[in-house]
């Protein structure tokens, strides 16, 4: 039988930030090229790294809100209905060099749902809060194209190959994630992890699918692995 949004998130909000952090990494390309004592000590960095860079804007700016802090940077903010992605639904991008593209209806529909299933988390998952959330996110992703020389999701790479002298190294997504999430829960002084919209946004369009997600986290968080 499949569970109920409550039921769901009731669950998620005790997961702790290694574990979302291990789950974010088990969906990376790169999982099984790094060992997992390495992957603990990366997602602590990138976690810190995000925390700092969100104390920063505050401290440049005197402001910890998020609209404020994209008009300083000169991020331009556009508010779209959904897009598909193939057969995902697309919540949020950042195209270089300055814009942010958030879809409002799924946005709208995460509200609305937490309101008629879990009105108990309204508080937690107002429209306006998810819609916060998720710019702070956008702005860390322009935030490390700002400072890419120095900010350690951009510096951590791991090595692909090396031949002949020549070598290939890649910075690592999920670092860049970690450090993103990390950075608008600190803006937004969220009491949990923002790794979770990633569930409550995609229930209204795919409730069975974000089930399996759901599933899935719980499954790292138990084996953390």
């Amino acid at each position: 039988m499949q569970r109920k949004l409550g039921e769901m998130m009731d669950d998620l909000l005790r997961v702790d930030d290694e574990a979302w952090g291990m789950y974010a990494f088990s969906r990376d390309i790169l999982n099984r090229r790094i060992p997992p004592v390495t992957k603990i000590e990366m997602l602590v960095r990138a976690r810190a790294c995000g925390i700092e860079y969100a104390r920063r804007m505050i401290r440049d700016y005197g402001t910890s809100d998020v609209r404020e802090i994209a008009g300083k940077l000169n991020l331009k903010l556009e508010l779209r209905s959904a897009s598909m992605t193939g057969k995902r639904v697309l919540f949020a991008s950042y195209t270089p060099p300055d814009k942010i593209e958030i879809m409002e209806e799924p946005v709208r529909r995460a509200a609305e749902l937490v309101q008629a299933e879990q009105p108990a988390l309204v508080e937690l998952f107002p429209q306006a809060g998810i819609m916060n959330t998720i710019l702070g996110h956008e702005i860390f992703h322009g935030v490390e194209d700002r400072y890419a020389q120095e900010i350690y999701t951009r510096t951590e790479r791991i090595l692909l190959w090396k031949l002949l002298g020549l070598k290939n190294y890649s910075t690592i997504r999920t670092l860049s994630e970690v450090g993103a999430m990390a950075f608008t829960q600190e803006l937004n002084r969220l009491s949990y992890s923002p790794f979770i919209l990633d569930i409550l946004l995609y229930y209204s369009y795919d409730s069975a699918s974000a089930e399996i997600i759901y599933r899935d986290v719980l499954g790292v968080s138990s084996g953390k692995v």
